[in-house]
């Protein structure tokens, strides 16, 4: 009654069509407006810094290797420290915050610097450098610290090349007013 249909042979067969999965597309859109922005904030940033690296009226910039110890109780004056000083620029000064961290010896009232750069003997002798350097007072300076609290003193095994250390005392809100 039925017979059953023969299929004819064909020398190549028909591939059914891929249906392209939705979650493949969403995913390479979501890619591609990932890395344009990442591309974007790339280059506004090398544009950024190639303009604030320039130096003021032809004077050359001065690169400080800085340590930020924070010395009061409040948490996070060190970071915050840092986050404003990589944003200061006095006379062509750049700082470049090495290290942050908590002031071990003691909870100092007042915050002070200390000038890493200058040797002791060689400060005491008055010969060429005096003590503390023009960066240190400079930065005291912008920074609301006293003149008096910019103290000289060297670094033993000072692998990091650290210039000033900057220890933030009970007194750390005259530090961020300006």
């Amino acid at each position: 009654m039925f017979r059953k249909k023969s299929k004819a042979h064909r020398f190549y067969r028909k591939r059914e069509k891929k249906r392209s999965s939705k979650f493949l597309e969403v995913s390479i859109i979501f890619l591609t407006i990932l890395f344009l922005i990442y591309t974007f904030s790339f280059f506004k940033k090398v544009s950024q810094s190639e303009t604030n690296l320039e130096p003021a009226q032809g004077k050359e910039s001065i690169f400080v290797r800085t340590q930020i110890l924070n010395g009061s109780q409040k948490e996070g004056l060190a970071d915050s420290l840092a986050h404003k000083l990589r944003g200061l620029r006095v006379n062509n000064i750049f700082y470049d915050v090495i290290e942050t961290g908590n002031f071990e010896y003691l909870k100092p009232e007042q915050s002070f610097i200390l000038d890493r750069g200058v040797d002791e003997e060689k400060a005491n002798l008055q010969t060429q450098t005096p003590c503390p350097s023009e960066i240190a007072l400079q930065t005291a300076l912008s920074l609301g610290i006293d003149k008096e609290n910019v103290l000289c003193k060297k670094l033993e095994n000072n692998y990091q090349e650290i210039e000033l250390t900057i220890v933030i005392g009970k007194d750390y809100q005259r530090l961020f007013k300006r």
